[in-house]
């Protein structure tokens, strides 16, 4: 006897479960349409929107999820991959569907932060956060993997409580949190090299002509746009008529 439909042969469920879910999932909202919130007590309107919140982290897990396993639909349709399949077939933009395939490789990667989208207490905007912020931190060489596993334990457990922008701030000064005294060291010698190298691409030159001018020339990174093409030129000497001494004029978009 077969059991090519009853029993799926990749060993997790029965074949029919995701259809039966589907349909029972569908039907429910079918139900909850048919229906005129206006007439609905304020604690069922509240009770709603909190539990759909929930529903729909529950849901965005679970299509990431699928989305982290989707090249085989790519290879079955003969797309290119499963972005050019959301964007034939489900005219989904290209952009979104290559963001969502991002965040599902990257969700993917974060047990805690698939639990909490799976569990409904992180929302799918948080769950971006978290990752980029713990892909980051993976890059930063002075975090080691300790940190990273550390750093997303508290993003998870903060974003029970902080919007998404709120969290964003948090990660970017998680590992301050993590080791205030390793992490900010690292931090402020970051920011020393950063004004060293623009002070190196900073640099003017001034000498006296002998005709009464002054001769500028160098190069700034301002945010006219200055170059050295407009610094280089004859300007009135303060020493000889301080009274037609004029700044030289900066030209945007020229350098």
């Amino acid at each position: 006897m077969s059991l090519g439909r009853e029993i799926d042969h990749w060993g997790t469920n029965p074949s029919d479960l995701v259809d039966a879910a589907l349909t029972a999932i569908e039907s429910s909202f079918q139900d909850l349409l048919a229906t005129d919130p206006a007439y609905w007590r304020t604690g069922q309107k509240k009770d709603l929107l909190e539990r759909l919140e929930k529903l729909q982290a529950q849901q965005a897990a679970l299509k990431l999820r699928v989305l982290a396993v989707a090249g085989g639909i790519a290879e079955e349709a003969g797309a290119k991959d499963a972005s050019a399949w959301m964007r034939a077939e489900l005219l989904v933009d290209t952009s979104a569907a290559r963001s969502q395939i991002k965040l599902a490789a990257g969700v993917a990667k974060y047990d805690l932060v698939a639990a909490g989208l799976a569990e409904g207490v992180v929302s799918v905007d948080k769950a971006r956060v978290i990752a980029k912020a713990l892909d980051k931190i993976e890059a930063d060489p002075v975090a080691s993997a300790e940190d990273v596993v550390l750093a997303e334990k508290l993003l998870v457990g903060h974003a029970t409580r902080l919007t998404a922008n709120e969290l964003r701030i948090v990660g970017n000064r998680i590992l301050a949190e993590i080791d205030p005294a390793r992490f900010e060291d690292a931090e402020a010698k970051a920011l020393l090299a950063e004004e060293e190298r623009a002070q190196q691409k900073t640099a003017l030159r001034v000498w006296d002509n002998h005709d009464g001018t002054l001769r500028f020339d160098g190069y700034s990174r301002s945010r006219s746009g200055c170059g050295s093409s407009d610094w280089s030129r004859p300007t009135p000497n303060p020493a000889n008529n301080s009274s037609s001494t004029k700044a030289p004029r900066c030209r945007p978009g020229n350098g």
